[in-house]
């Protein structure tokens, strides 16, 4: 949809976070000429501006049949009341593609995107190019990109949420490792991958994690994928990333730890290759990039304990990553939250082989992992000895680390489990983890 065809137009603007308040400035500010705008959202408290009306409250979903376009926040759900508007909805990411013709660098994975976003956007931006970054829901893409303004490139994070109906073309499109999430918005891991891989239509170049191909057989369906990480054409060997058979330069310069990051660093030699940049270029950004907050972030040593924040890891996949790049140092870990019907199988096995002493539950999920837990332990005729807790608060928590962590020793706060539960999100698990902690010894 062009935004000429927005003029003279009934607009209704779905759901009033950060994306709906992002595509009300954008609508108010570009002289659309649109006939009437309304915001909709189930919030009767919202705070909308008062330059459009509003339909808020548990009712805001009737007479859509008022609106000639619904404008919907991508992580607002098709359900049985928007089903037969279908054909009137679209999404900010849809009138974004629709609407720009600059050189779009697409990216998604289950984990781990916005750190190969913000790696690949800081190698473009170190050879002075002209780039935009719109890093997935933290900054919406209408907030980031003039459509006036010319970029070299504009590097855009996309979440499963924008990605299932999304229709595109652009330069190239990154895919990155995928695993069960989200599944209480696309209802079955099915719908889940076809979103993900939604990514891959339209694209010049695709560049995707090689047992993301392999796992999934994508290489029937797609030609040319251009692939890295483990076997693939950019990866790491004897401790060196290669190029196929071709030494690049050591994996020791890089302060990113992991190896899922040694991964995200193979994916952005991959797309600089597409771009043709300077190898020497490259390797300089990715010797001084430094991980994002809330990645596997060492806070410090408080109480003779090193305490990580890993608060963003919300699969058990991601917090599998977390122990395998701290190994044996950890001694005590929070898990748990809200239940969107992972696995937890997996993860046992790895506190279990990594000998992780203290373990500190957080509901919904607190019962159904330690009853895995328990259960694995008998099967295995585990001896080990583990002190466990179920809370609901984190002072409770960090108090129960304080007591039982060997002094030296790290806690990790990698809940495998989203936070909705217990807290707004996960950066207010962080805040409070982060209070608790530094409040040690005052």
């Amino acid at each position: 949809m062009k935004l000429s065809e927005l003029k003279g137009k009934n607009i209704a603007i779905l759901g009033f976070g950060l994306e709906g308040k992002s595509t009300l400035n954008f609508l108010l500010t570009h002289n659309i000429g649109f006939k009437n705008l309304t915001i909709l959202d189930i919030n009767e408290n919202l705070q909308a501006s008062k330059l459009v009306h509003s339909v808020t409250g548990a009712d805001y979903l009737d007479n859509l049949d008022k609106y000639d376009i619904i404008l919907k926040s991508s992580g607002v759900a098709i359900n049985e009341k928007l089903l037969p508007y279908k054909d009137q909805i679209i999404t900010q990411i849809q009138l974004f593609f629709d609407n720009y013709h600059g050189k779009v660098i697409a990216i998604t994975a289950t984990k781990w995107k916005s750190t190969i976003a913000n790696l690949i956007y800081q190698i473009i931006k170190d050879v002075w190019c002209n780039v935009k970054l719109a890093w997935n829901m933290w900054i919406p893409v209408f907030d980031e990109v003039d459509f006036d303004e010319k970029f070299d490139y504009v590097v855009l994070e996309l979440s499963s949420y924008m990605l299932s109906t999304l229709k595109k073309k652009n330069y190239i499109s990154v895919l990155g490792r995928i695993f069960p999430e989200h599944l209480d918005w696309h209802m079955s891991f099915e719908e889940y991958f076809k979103a993900k891989v939604n990514i891959l239509k339209g694209s010049e170049y695709n560049v995707v994690n090689f047992d993301t191909i392999e796992d999934f057989d994508l290489q029937k369906k797609y030609k040319d994928l251009i692939s890295y990480g483990r076997w693939g054409k950019y990866w790491w060997s004897y401790g060196n990333f290669v190029e196929r058979d071709k030494k690049l330069f050591s994996c020791n310069d890089t302060l990113l730890m992991g190896e899922h990051n040694l991964e995200n660093i193979c994916c952005a030699l991959a797309v600089g290759d597409i771009l043709e940049l300077p190898l020497k270029c490259v390797h300089q950004t990715i010797k001084n990039f430094r991980w994002l907050p809330h990645r596997m972030e060492i806070i410090g040593e408080y109480g003779w304990i090193q305490w990580i924040d890993d608060a963003i890891s919300t699969t058990p996949e991601s917090t599998i990553a977390a122990i395998r790049t701290f190994g044996k140092k950890i001694d005590t870990i929070f898990l748990g939250g809200t239940d969107r019907w992972y696995d937890f199988a997996e993860l046992i096995n790895y506190i279990y082989s990594y000998n992780i002493k203290n373990i500190v539950f957080f509901p919904d999920t607190w019962k159904r992992i330690k009853s895995d837990l328990q259960k694995h332990k008998l099967r295995e005729k585990k001896s080990s000895i583990m002190n466990l807790l179920s809370t609901n608060d984190m002072q409770e928590a960090v108090d129960f680390a304080i007591q039982n962590t060997k002094k030296w020793r790290i806690c990790l706060l990698s809940t495998a489990s989203p936070s909705y539960t217990n807290w707004k999100n996960f950066e207010e698990k962080w805040d409070l983890f982060k209070k608790c902690i530094k409040e040690i010894g005052s």
